[in-house]
């Protein structure tokens, strides 16, 4: 009887492994017919240029700030950005508006304080100001150019 025991464990034993094996193993995978790959896609490449864009007052790294006519510098830091420009003139103030208008275009900002008129402009690479204060018979004028970027 012993004998027959272990016979019947032993085959149930070999049901069970031969079970959880097939559970456990994973299906076959079938081949599947292989496909010629698509086409590739040329996309087309787009270089960006950059525009060039006129700066009202540096030409080929040079800063070059613009002065009236008449005008007598007594201070001049132009070397690199920010820059300035201070000088005295006999034009009236509406003269001077005008030259710098005619030079910069058309001043996006314009501020009187303590007697002294402020203009701003925006060019393409840079933004100048310009202050024009009364001194004795001469009119003072101020000009500074900083960066825009």
């Amino acid at each position: 009887m012993k004998v027959k025991q272990a016979v019947k464990h032993i085959t149930l034993l070999s049901i069970m492994a031969v079970a959880v094996s097939a559970c456990s193993s994973s299906p076959e995978i079938e081949e599947q017919p292989t496909q010629s790959p698509a086409p590739a896609v040329v996309e087309p490449i787009i270089e960006e240029v950059e525009e060039k864009v006129e700066s009202a007052v540096i030409n080929n790294g040079v800063i070059d700030i613009p002065v009236m006519q008449d005008s007598q510098v007594f201070a001049e830091f132009s070397d690199s950005l920010p820059a300035v420009i201070n000088y005295f003139t006999q034009s009236s103030e509406v003269e001077v508006i005008e030259f710098y208008q005619q030079a910069f275009g058309e001043p996006y900002s314009q501020e009187r304080k303590r007697g002294r008129l402020t203009l701003q402009y925006r060019g393409a690479e840079e933004l100048m100001r310009v202050v024009i204060s009364q001194q004795n018979k001469k009119r003072q004028v101020d000009v500074i150019i900083e960066s825009n970027r």
